[in-house]
Parts: C-alpha cells; structure tokens; sequence
C-alpha cells in the first residue's frame, strides 16, 4: 500500500488527510502559485493564499524570501528543517520550519511544501505537571487549525493528481492507521523512515506497534483516537526494521465521528533534535 496508484488512500481519504491535517501543506507550480493549500497553511499564512495574489509570501517583503528558497529548490531538489517566517496581508503570520520537495521538470514542475509550526510545548501533556494543557502553545494551534474555515484553493477533487503525487513524493512521513491500530497506508517516505522500503508488506498492513519503542505510550495513543485527541509536536522513538530507535516528531489528529475513529493522519518527521528526551505523559492532557 505504498507506491502504486492502485494502493494509496483514495480521493476522499486525501482529501481529508491533507485538508484537516495538524502541519501546513501547500502544493504550488515552478513559480510558487499555489494550486492547493490547507487550513493549517492558512493559519501559518494569516490568510488564504487567494488572498495574497495566489502565491505564499516567505521571510520579508514581496517575493524575495520564496524566490530564495525556489533557487535553492532548482539545485537541491528537496530541502529539510528551514526556518522560514510567513506572512500575510497585514504582515501577520507565524514562524515555521519546512520541508519542501520539487517534483517534475520545467513547465511541469509542482512544489510540495510541508510546514511544521515552531512551538515550545507538546500535546499530549508532559508527566512533569508543570504545563497547562489548556494555555499551552500547541492546543492553541490546534485549535486555531480546527476553527479555521477550509480555503478557497483547499484540496477537492478536481485537485486529485496533485494530490496523489503530493502523497507520493512528500518530504514528510505519512501514514493513516485504522481503527484495529493497523497502518492502513504508508507513503514512500514513512517506509523509508522506519526502514522497510525492500520489504513493505512487512510493515504496511500490520499493527502499528511495530514500530513504537514505547509501547505504553503507544496504549495510551490508541486508547484516546476516538476522542480525536490531537498528538502535536511530540517527541518519539520509533524502532526501525533493524531494531534501531529512531527519534521523530510526531503531528497527528484523528478522523472521528460518533464516538468512532476511522484513521488518523499521522505526519511524522526525522527529529532534528534527536539527543533531546523523548517525551512522556501522564495524562492525555486535552481539554475538553
């Protein structure tokens, strides 16, 4: 279920993963006009990129901040863990750190942009007591990201070969696991991450525990999916097909509906700080 057409999520199931997810995602051509973006983007934007002449504005005035990074994307083809700071109309906008890929070749050329916002705290709550779930700066981006109405250039399906590349080729981790705690899918760039990418079958299709170093973290995880409790720039160890820990930092939110889950979205990046302590909890620490 990881590199053919006939095996990644369908159109609905994109739609959802990349409209409702808990990172910023843009998918725009050679130039940086956006074809499609999220309501996390939004947030990140301080507004639509309709809004903003069709094209994301990045670290200063005009185009100066994303013309950079299109040069730099022109030789290097993808980059990782850049800070960018993004405006909007008014110059509102937040920091972030984002994960780009170019795919194609000239007049062909898409740009698949993953944003991660910069936050100090995590959801769900450290074991340490110390953080107020219910101030901290992550529930109140996901929050924000929840109130957030769906842009006008949000992913429908006329949007569908974008998205399926977008799914393909995304510099990030992504998989969606069912309600059974199996991986449902996993794109190329989660197999790799956990280091099944010679043997998918492997990992794709069985449970999710496989890959969790923590396996009490892990119950707690499964037990709160159906309250569609957010899990926001937390720090992990998965465990890769070798039996090696690998630090990530998980973004993931739940498809819930009556008391019932039917997938996560579960983004996951390479820890750029992988010395760091990995997380723990206590508690959920989701405010009601």
């Amino acid at each position: 279920m990881t590199t053919d057409n006939g095996n990644i999520p369908s159109v609905e199931q994109l739609i959802d993963v990349i409209g409702n997810s808990s990172v910023g995602i843009a998918v725009t051509d050679g130039s940086g006009a956006v074809v499609l973006h999220n309501k996390a983007q939004s947030v990140l934007m301080g507004g639509e990129a309709a809004h903003l002449a069709g094209r994301i504005s990045i670290d200063g005035a005009g185009d100066d901040g994303l013309a950079r990074l299109l040069r730099r994307l022109e030789q290097e083809k993808r980059i990782d863990n850049v800070r960018v700071v993004y405006h909007g109309t008014e110059g509102q906008g937040r920091a972030a750190r984002l994960n780009a890929v170019a795919a194609g070749s000239g007049g062909t050329t898409r740009i698949h942009w993953v944003s991660r916002p910069e936050l100090g705290e995590r959801l769900p709550i450290p074991d340490t007591g110390t953080q107020d779930a219910t101030t901290s700066d992550a529930a109140s981006w996901i929050r924000a990201v929840d109130a957030c109405a769906h842009p006008a250039l949000a992913p429908g399906k006329g949007h569908e070969e974008a998205m399926r590349e977008f799914y393909q080729v995304a510099p990030v981790a992504i998989h969606l696991i069912g309600v059974n705690g199996n991986v449902m899918y996993a794109n190329p760039a989660d197999v790799a991450l956990v280091e099944y990418s010679s043997s998918p079958s492997e990992y794709v299709g069985g449970h999710i525990r496989k890959i969790y170093e923590d396996q009490g973290l892990l119950d707690d995880f499964l037990s709160r999916w159906d309250q569609d409790s957010p899990i926001i720039n937390f720090r992990a160890n998965f465990v890769t097909r070798q039996g090696t820990p690998k630090p990530v930092l998980i973004f993931s939110t739940a498809q819930a509906q009556g008391g019932s889950v039917s997938n996560t979205r579960c983004f996951v990046f390479n820890d750029p700080e992988p010395g760091r302590a990995r997380d723990t909890i206590s508690t959920f620490g989701w405010p009601a």
